[in-house]
């Protein structure tokens, strides 16, 4: 683990991380294995979604790892507004705003783990055949 990048650092590259997935998984060729092999599919996909489960999984602690940060900062009156109002009203909508984000990322991972149950038993055919067309595999 680098532990020279900073928090933001590291949420930026996650957040670019799951844009290179999104361009990843545009076609459902990218699930295919080697050589095109289309009978790799649904473990892939099974993967992918048991990947994006473990992701879920460690979100929350770092929502709440946010909040404490916050709460701390207002506590030790750490926190100015840019607009020269007293900060309390924004910490509060912040911590609320984060406590929310929690709770929803909880709820994602118990629709992927759904969806992942299934996924993890599914697999394809070993008996492709060429296509008559253009000799690739289908």
């Amino acid at each position: 683990m680098d532990q020279d990048r900073t928090p933001q650092d590291l949420a930026y590259a996650a957040a670019d991380t799951i844009r290179e997935l999104n361009h990843a998984t545009k076609s459902v060729s990218a699930f295919h294995g080697e050589h095109g092999f289309r009978g790799a599919a649904p473990a892939n996909l099974s993967s992918t979604v048991q990947g994006l489960i473990t992701l879920t999984d460690r979100m929350p602690q770092s929502l709440q790892q946010l909040r404490r940060g916050l709460q701390q900062l207002e506590e030790e009156q750490q926190i100015r507004m840019a607009d020269g109002t007293e900060p309390g009203e924004g910490v509060s909508t912040a911590l609320r705003a984060l406590l929310n984000a929690e709770e929803a990322i909880r709820a994602a991972n118990h629709a992927l783990r759904t969806a992942g149950a299934p996924m993890a038993a599914m697999g394809g055919y070993l008996d492709e055949t060429l296509d008559e067309d253009d000799d690739a595999v289908v």
